[in-house]
């Protein structure tokens, strides 16, 4: 009879386990990405006082043609 309880147990736990198949590696939580081109912050390189006095210069010469 336990014997049957331990099977019963064990096979409502693997039934049960959401969790199944979401678990992501170690590998995988490591691994470095691949650089992509950060545009915005190559906007920054030079100045980054007057590119950001642009930037706000020209959202709101959009904001009151709008």
């Amino acid at each position: 009879m336990e014997a049957l309880q331990l099977l019963k147990f064990s096979l409502k736990k693997e039934r049960l386990n959401f969790m199944a198949g979401w678990a992501t590696s170690e590998t995988a939580m490591s691994a470095v990405p691949e650089p992509t081109h950060d545009l915005l912050g190559s906007l920054f390189m030079g100045d980054p006082d007057s590119t950001l006095d642009t930037i706000l210069n020209d959202l709101s010469t959009y904001d009151h043609e709008n």
